[in-house]
């Protein structure tokens, strides 16, 4: 039996690669404890490079909810209470508010629950009375202090670990996929998946799972299964709804072969409709639709948005902000879809490019975007430097902006002997540095894209970006 030479400067690289993964990963197994949410206490809080307590809990909290059979559609969240009175708070006897609060979409709720699915006999735990309707943030941070609260925190403490195991198998899945089942030419973008945001992000965030979807729908439409491609975006939409956004594209990009597009869009409508699904298992119409009344209006946050950065704060507020908002939305989706796309790689790169316009517009800070963006640009940036170095620093900037500036960056300076009066500036200037590095990082990316796909804008060195060669025909 013949072996396959091993090529030991690739087998390097990728031990190398894979040390972030799996220290990380070894670090956030250690720092976990079993009996409380919040990780052990490590010097200038370095516990928060690998592990963030608080959406793991709101994952188990809306579990939680959905198990003991309460109807969501709370139009906000519970109030936080001092952390000093929060027991006293949840095991005062009280009635349950008619509805609990959900900002995830109910498709989402299926993994939440299993995570008590797995813990047999938990309802037997005795549940503090005004648990359910506590603030995620207060359950995080919250030291058991009784018998029965120890009990219910280890419950919390598996049901998010079940969670991490999760999204740690849909990395690896999506791994598998950009490097597998991505034609021969995409491969070699995974490298984005071992960078620490990313991993990061994988332990403690499930966006890993609709990127997945993306990902499988990507690889089914270059193997000509639309209907595949279909099912597996609708999913991700359940799960997330960004990836609706990507149906237009896909459309056109399938337009000259009408049954096709028409496939595509019958199937996936029919995926997506399963977001009504609830309402034939007991929910109304408030508990399904709450989610996504909840993400759309949600009000504008300061100081980390492209807003007050490089656009006037008036744009993020009130009917101005969201008519600009979907003004520039349309402008991307007319840009991306008024001309043929001629193959996949062109739809990878105008799928990306609305992505960067999106996610540089919302009102709000949300991280772990730089997870939408993989299935699409790993592998594009095989082949263009100017991708490949931007993507890297977004992914860089990003956690550096959170978790290390938002944690670990305060209790370093006042490790050093800063007070608060001296502090704070100096944490005010370093976001901003890189708030500005991020949006400028998107906006290379942006115009990289454009350039590649209409010839608009800078052409670089040939050095530093080889453009793509189109791999994958008109299916």
């Amino acid at each position: 039996m013949w072996l396959r030479p091993v090529n030991f400067g690739t087998t390097l690289r990728w031990l190398t690669l894979l040390l972030v993964p799996l220290g990380m990963c070894a670090g956030w197994l250690a720092v976990r404890q079993p009996d409380r949410q919040a990780p052990r206490k490590l010097p200038l809080s370095l516990e928060s490079l690998c592990y963030d307590e608080y959406d793991l809990t709101a994952m188990a909290l809306r579990g939680l909810n959905a198990e003991l059979g309460r109807q969501p559609g709370a139009d906000s969240p519970p109030r936080m209470v001092p952390y000093e009175t929060f027991s006293k708070v949840i095991e005062a006897p009280r009635p349950l508010r008619e509805r609990y609060f959900l900002e995830y979409p109910h498709a989402a709720l299926m993994l939440f629950r299993a995570g008590y699915w797995i813990q047999s006999g938990w309802r037997d735990a005795p549940i503090p009375p005004g648990l359910p309707d506590a603030a995620y943030h207060n359950i995080a941070a919250h030291d058991p202090e009784t018998d029965a609260q120890f009990v219910v925190w280890k419950i919390f403490v598996r049901a998010s670990a079940f969670y991490t195991g999760v999204m740690v198998a849909a990395w690896l899945a999506l791994l598998f996929v950009i490097e597998r089942l991505y034609p021969t030419g995409w491969r070699g973008g995974s490298f984005l998946l071992v960078l620490p945001a990313a991993v990061f992000f994988t332990l403690n965030r499930y966006d890993i799972l609709p990127a997945l979807c993306t990902a499988l729908s990507i690889a089914a439409l270059t193997r000509n299964r639309v209907g595949w491609a279909a099912v597996a975006l609708g999913v991700g939409t359940l799960l997330k709804v960004y990836p609706v956004l990507f149906v237009p594209l896909i459309l056109r990009y399938l337009w000259p072969c009408r049954l096709q597009a028409i496939r595509f869009a019958v199937s996936y409508l029919v995926t997506a409709s399963l977001a009504f699904a609830p309402l034939l298992f007991g929910a109304d119409l408030t508990a399904v639709v709450a989610p996504f009344k909840y993400q759309f209006s949600r009000p504008p946050e300061y100081g980390l948005t492209i807003y007050g950065c490089l656009l006037p704060m008036e744009l993020a507020h009130g009917s101005l902000g969201s008519i600009f908002r979907l003004s520039a939305l349309a402008a991307a989706w007319l840009l991306t879809v008024a001309t043929p796309i001629r193959d996949l790689e062109s739809l990878l790169r105008r799928a990306a490019f609305v992505l960067a316009v999106v996610v540089s517009l919302a009102v709000f800070y949300s991280p772990q975007w730089l997870l939408w963006f993989i299935p699409w640009i790993a592998p594009l940036v095989r082949r263009d430097g100017l991708l490949r170095w931007s993507a890297i620093g977004l992914d860089f900037v990003n956690y550096v902006t959170f978790p290390i500036w938002f944690w670990v960056m305060p209790v370093v300076g006042k490790s050093l002997g800063f007070v608060d009066q001296e502090l704070d500036p100096l944490l005010i200037h370093a976001g901003n540095i890189l708030r500005l590095a991020r949006f400028l990082l998107l906006g290379v990316l942006s115009i990289r894209l454009i350039h590649n796909e209409w010839g608009i804008g800078w052409v670089m060195s040939p050095r530093l970006a080889q453009p793509t060669t189109a791999n994958s025909s008109r299916l």
